[in-house]
């Protein structure tokens, strides 16, 4: 679900013309855009920890969170948790364990929007998070791969906090 949603945000950052260069896990040097080797790049997408866009922001991925949205300060905007398992039993753990990471994050960045991506969302999960104040959005990943409308809306979020 992480490599999933890692290729869609450096899909959406070539379309809205944004990628400047990945970041690769191993050395320094950066990897600037080669459209006609994206689809390589997007298959190896686990070669890379982050993205350098043109506006001077950054997308990183590691382990807690998952994605961070880094603005030209160097602040997260933003940060994404995945949590690609689909156990309805294990729904309710999966949000805790985000829920945690999200707290952490928001010591070290107040400001910072929270944004929860998962693939199984009970209804009790779902009556949680809404109420939660450390969750800015969550979305079903499914819904995000199968709905144009929620795409969208939430490309259109993060890329708001890209700005």
């Amino acid at each position: 679900a992480e490599r999933v949603m890692q290729r869609l945000l450096i899909k959406e950052a070539v379309k809205r013309e944004l990628l400047v260069a990945c970041i690769p896990r191993i050395g320094t040097t950066m990897e600037a855009l080669k459209v006609e080797e994206l689809d390589n790049q997007l298959k190896n997408i686990g070669n890379y920890r982050g993205a350098i866009l043109s506006n001077q922001t950054s997308i990183l991925f590691s382990s807690e969170p998952d994605i961070s949205l880094i603005d030209k300060q160097g602040i997260p905007a933003g940060v994404i948790e995945i949590k690609g398992g689909t156990d309805p039993a294990g729904a309710l753990e999966r949000y805790g364990a985000a829920k945690k990471s999200f707290e952490s994050t928001l010591k070290e960045a107040p400001e910072a929007k929270t944004i929860l991506v998962a693939s199984c969302i009970t209804p009790e999960a779902e009556e949680r998070i809404k109420q939660d104040q450390t969750i800015t959005v969550f979305f079903n990943l499914t819904q995000i791969i199968k709905e144009k409308g929620k795409y969208y809306e939430l490309f259109e979020f993060v890329f708001s906090l890209l700005q």
